[in-house]
């Protein structure tokens, strides 16, 4: 009976200290221009079985404010990840989905599988196990997606190209885990089938859980969700949305996926409904404390005293790994029509191993497969990777301004302009269209315009605009240029059922491409964001905020108050 108490005692004292770094720590390196990342993971390392805590033995008052049992850290952390994914579904679309299926499948598929053979390749050169080689190409392939997905959204970069195009690769990954993971069941002997039937089986029951879940969710979930909002219970609703989330996570995780992919799920499919706001403002504020918690566990996992022992091999280890890494994911970027500069921040944001690694070499540990001196060593290199991944996010604008510099030519498409200039494409070039033509010539920045009236487009062409007869509608328009050759798109036309149709083209072949929406008001305007659209400019909100902008200035406002002002008053305007 005295273990309960113990035991219930010691998890309040670890959540405590976890939000005291969390409040106190944390913040105070972030003071020091820190990475609230890379500030988790020092407490970890500060706080861990590692760091302070093997000293309480000699200074029994560090018992309090260290953690020697990792256990119930890690199962918080695992909420953390949890959570991620389930924010990251909200911000998705089943529509967005679909579009970005070429480098979830294509090349995030390719990315797995190139790298994984690369460092198999490497494994066995230096002498490991076939077994042993094949898991450590497996688990290196596989990077972090709590790390990268949170330093993206630090940067706002969770919505530009680069950030989607670093989450399909991301997603691909996670659902690459469940094959994985049979593989090393295949290794252990705890599998009696043969590999092969075993890899179809848990594909063929992954895929099926998936459509189950999409299926049946996306029927029950709307009616639910109507009837808990219609008791204007706010308290119902978050235990609802908690409910769902956690059912979807259970659901693929008895199919042998991850919590996370449920997780995933429910997100997406509470995307779809009009309590998709509501949802995010609940969630929110728990992800950051939830993720700090992983980042924390992570940081334990570090053992000071090995890396003094062997720093130059560690060193090499971890440098050996992201420069690999980062070379194929580079190289397939742009073998997938990826615009250099992209496919360069992509190679330095995705180059470390991930949480799935840990997890791998779990497995491989249990199951003998690898020395335990190797199994340490090697997850001593992947924590260290992941805890350098805020400081290459840091250098990583350097690295590609650099990139740009020593390139000899730009890297375009054979059917981008001859010159390899980067163009900005407007479609429909009627008032508005003119208005940006003009200011982008005056900065002398390259425009190509599409408009489908021929008298407009011989009267402006002689008048010196650089435009031509076309209809935006059609991809192989689209096509003589490619988004390789198009730093930006912005369609202008005041047609509301062509804006939508041209943005459905253009995000069919290059959903990374950043489209600009004029919108004549504010009831679409989620749609078209929804539908891909990296800004929406709708006229009639713009014109009031100009009104309330020149207001608050005459009423003595200074500029900070005026932008909350006018942030607030364009949330209300979307609304409606």
């Amino acid at each position: 009976m005295e273990q309960v108490p113990n035991h219930l005692a010691s998890i309040i004292s670890n959540i405590l200290l976890f939000f005291g770094v969390a409040g106190i720590a944390v913040p105070l390196l972030q003071k020091l221009q820190m990475s609230p990342v890379l500030a988790y993971l020092l407490c970890g390392i500060a706080i861990g079985p590692n760091g302070l805590s093997a000293l309480a033995t000699l200074y029994p008052w560090l018992a309090a404010v260290t953690i020697d049992d990792v256990g119930t850290v890690q199962l918080l952390g695992e909420l953390g990840i949890v959570t991620l994914m389930f924010m990251i579904g909200l911000e998705l679309s089943l529509e967005r989905l679909k579009d970005l299926r070429r480098f979830i499948f294509g090349l995030g598929s390719a990315q797995i599988l190139v790298t994984a053979v690369a460092i198999f390749s490497i494994a066995v050169w230096f002498g490991n196990a076939l077994e042993a080689a094949i898991l450590l190409g497996a688990s290196f392939a596989l990077s972090s997606t709590a790390i990268v997905m949170k330093l993206l959204e630090d940067r706002r970069l969770n919505n530009r190209p680069i950030g989607i195009l670093c989450f399909s690769i991301l997603l691909m990954q996670d659902l690459a885990v469940v094959p994985i993971l049979v593989l090393a069941a295949s290794f252990t002997g705890a599998a009696d089938d043969s590999i092969g039937k075993m890899l179809l089986s848990s594909l063929g029951i992954g895929i099926c859980t998936v459509f189950a879940v999409m299926i049946v969710g996306k029927r029950i979930l709307a009616p639910a969700f109507r009837t808990v909002s219609a008791s204007r219970n706010p308290e119902w609703l978050v235990a609802f949305v908690i409910f769902f989330a956690v059912a979807c996570a259970a659901i693929t995780e008895a199919a042998g996926l991850s919590l996370a992919l449920g997780a995933f799920l429910a997100g997406l499919l509470i995307a779809e409904t009009e309590f998709k706001h509501e949802v995010e403002a609940i969630v929110s504020p728990l992800k950051g404390l939830l993720l700090g918690i992983f980042f924390l566990s992570v940081g334990m996992a570090i053992n000071v005293i090995e890396v003094v022992r062997q720093p130059l091999l560690l060193a090499l280890s971890v440098f050996g790994i992201f420069a690999l890494k980062g070379l194929v994911i580079y190289l397939l970027c742009l073998c997938f029509r990826v615009q250099r500069r992209q496919a360069v921040e992509a190679a330095l944001y995705l180059a470390q191993p991930g949480e799935f690694a840990l997890l791998i070499l779990g497995v491989a540990l249990t199951a003998n497969l690898m020395a335990t001196d190797d199994v340490q060593f090697f997850l001593l290199v992947t924590a260290l990777a992941m805890m350098a991944t805020p400081l290459v996010f840091k250098v990583a604008p350097f690295a590609v301004r650099l990139a740009d510099r020593f390139a000899k030519m730009p890297l375009v498409e054979q059917d981008a302009p001859e010159t390899g200039e980067q163009v900005v494409i407007i479609a429909g070039f009627g008032r508005v269209g003119k208005l940006l033509g003009d200011a982008l010539a005056d900065q002398n920045i390259a425009y190509i315009a599409f408009d489908n009236n021929a008298e407009r487009v011989q009267a402006l062409r002689q008048s010196g605009y650089r435009v031509v007869l076309g209809d935006a509608k059609r991809s192989d328009l689209w096509r003589r240029l490619h988004s390789g050759g198009i730093a930006a798109a912005v369609i202008a036309t005041d047609d509301h059922a062509a804006t939508r149709s041209i943005l459905r083209t253009i995000q069919v072949d290059w959903p990374l491409l950043p489209v600009i929406v004029r919108a004549k008001d504010t009831d679409d305007v989620l749609a078209l964001y929804d539908m891909g659209a990296k800004y929406v400019v709708a006229e009639t909100l713009e014109s009031s905020l100009s009104i309330v902008r020149l207001l608050m200035k005459q009423a003595g406002k200074d500029d900070i108050e005026i932008e909350e002002i006018l942030r607030n008053t364009r949330e209300r305007g979307l609304k409606g």
